[in-house]
């Protein structure tokens, strides 16, 4: 998500530094730079999706689970294991990977509107227009 909104030319340049930073490490699980660079972590306006995200996932996945579309999980991957093959390996079957899909696009889906209203914010501290206490 962060890598999208740094392609945009008018993208703060806080984005165009943190996005590459957290892109590959995301893949495997290590949020670190995410969670404390944008930072997501006591980010009033990250709240919101940062509590609710789990939450959905957790909802949609007992579904899947319970209703049989996925089968139970049959051993635990390693925390790094990237999502979509990680899915696989857990359940032993493709809708496990498809399930990781439909999470992850539910997760950008619910993000994006937040992470929009924080780079505008960066924007606007950037151009002077928003004291540094306020953001």
């Amino acid at each position: 998500m962060t890598g999208y909104l740094a392609r945009k030319k008018k993208t703060s340049q806080q984005t165009k530094v943190l996005a590459p930073i957290t892109v590959v490490p995301g893949i495997f699980n290590i949020n670190e730079p995410t969670m404390f660079g944008v930072p997501i972590v006591l980010n009033v306006m990250l709240f919101v999706p940062f509590v609710i995200a789990p939450m959905i996932n957790v909802v949609v996945a007992y579904l899947a689970m319970s209703s049989g579309l996925v089968p139970l999980t049959r051993t635990a991957a390693s925390w790094t294991m990237p999502p979509i093959i990680s899915g696989f390996l857990v359940t032993g079957s493709i809708s496990g990977s498809i399930l990781q899909i439909v999470l992850i696009v539910l997760d950008v889906l619910l993000y994006l509107p937040f992470i929009l209203a924080v780079e505008k914010r960066f924007k606007a501290q950037e151009l002077g227009k928003l004291p540094l206490e306020e953001a």
